[in-house]
């Protein structure tokens, strides 16, 4: 869930756009986006889950270190918070060479890949989806050679001491999720699909886990590829069901820009850079108090509305949230956030 988006709302988008050109005039209505069938007759998986990917866990913990030994603001983030006592209960158990080889992995990636946001900074993103592609084989290859060598380097010592835990962090969370979604997945999916208008993937969405992935705890990033932390308290139980919907739900922002472009384009104004995300969060977590009437959405609970997307909750509380309980068309919903939220285009 990473609010960094609405940082670089315009940068993703004119790489999604140029990635989604051939579906511009697929998606631009309630009527040619509609779903083809129902959630409920599905017969594959709606996510499939991957927790057994040590090279990706590997680099997303020498990430992690390598932005707290930088001292960076998010790394005081409940999802990466704890790493560095992690790293102090293995170190103590090492002999000073390995010891001393593990901090010099650290200390690499502090200089270089922990000053990059893995999102949005070259070239992270492909260096994430090699690393997922390799998930736990004993040689790695097509991976940046300055990198790979780190990785290499360290992993012996990672093996022995980490993985382990992380490992079994991401088994114990891949069965819990999936035990949520087998109870409640289909209602949920069927309320996103039903509201956004758009399809989810037949052979199901990715989910990528990692004892540690990033100060959110969860990023989508190019490829709709999804990295997960299992050891993140703040995406356990509802709040890992409500984000794992949530960043799928990040396939569709190519398209969703398109159908909110649409109707901007009618009112003579711009899309407003936080609207995109701001539904997400508000879709995700409407989706999930429809399963468990109790929950506190993940937006409000952790005060992601103050930070980056303040302007956006009014207007969805206003004029999304009646759609979604039953009123009006999605594009209608899409035309009133637009008059609400816009600036007019000069």
């Amino acid at each position: 869930m990473v609010t960094a988006r609405a940082r670089k709302f315009t940068v993703l988008l004119v790489l999604l756009l140029t990635l989604n050109a051939s579906q511009a005039g697929t998606a631009s209505s309630d009527r040619t986006s509609s779903t083809t069938g129902s959630p409920a007759d599905r017969t594959s998986p709606i996510f499939v889950f991957h927790s057994d990917e040590f090279w990706l866990n590997l680099h997303h913990f020498l990430y992690v270190l390598g932005r707290s030994a930088n001292k960076e603001r998010d790394t005081a983030r409940e999802a990466v918070i704890h790493a560095p006592e992690d790293q102090a209960r293995g170190l103590a158990g090492l002999k000073p060479k390995d010891q001393q080889i593990w901090r010099e992995a650290v200390a690499a990636y502090a200089a270089g890949p922990s000053k990059k946001d893995l999102v949005f900074d070259d070239p992270l993103p492909d260096i994430t989806i090699t690393l997922a592609r390799a998930g736990s084989n004993k040689l790695l290859t097509g991976v940046d050679e300055s990198i790979g060598a780190v990785l290499i380097r360290a992993a012996p010592i990672y093996q022995k001491v980490w993985w382990p835990k992380h490992r079994a962090s991401n088994r114990a969370w891949q069965a819990s999720m999936e035990a949520l979604v087998k109870k409640h997945g289909v209602t949920i999916l069927a309320f996103i699909t039903r509201a956004y208008r758009m399809e989810w993937p037949a052979a199901g969405y990715d989910v990528h886990i990692s004892g540690y992935s990033n100060w959110a705890g969860a990023y989508s990033t190019k490829g709709d590829l999804l990295v997960l932390s299992s050891l993140s308290a703040d995406l356990q139980e509802a709040y890992g069901l409500e984000t794992i919907f949530h960043e799928g739900m990040h396939q569709w922002d190519g398209q969703v820009f398109q159908a909110l472009r649409e109707q901007a384009r009618k009112l003579n104004k711009l899309v407003p850079s936080a609207l995109s995300h701001g539904m997400i969060f508000f879709t995700a977590g409407e989706a999930v108090k429809r399963v468990y009437p109790q929950h506190v959405p993940y937006a409000y609970k952790f005060g992601v509305w103050n930070r980056g997307l303040s302007s956006a909750r009014v207007p969805l509380e206003e004029s999304w949230k009646p759609y979604l309980d039953g009123h009006g068309t999605r594009d209608e919903a899409f035309a009133e956030l637009i008059r609400k939220m816009g600036t007019t285009r000069q």
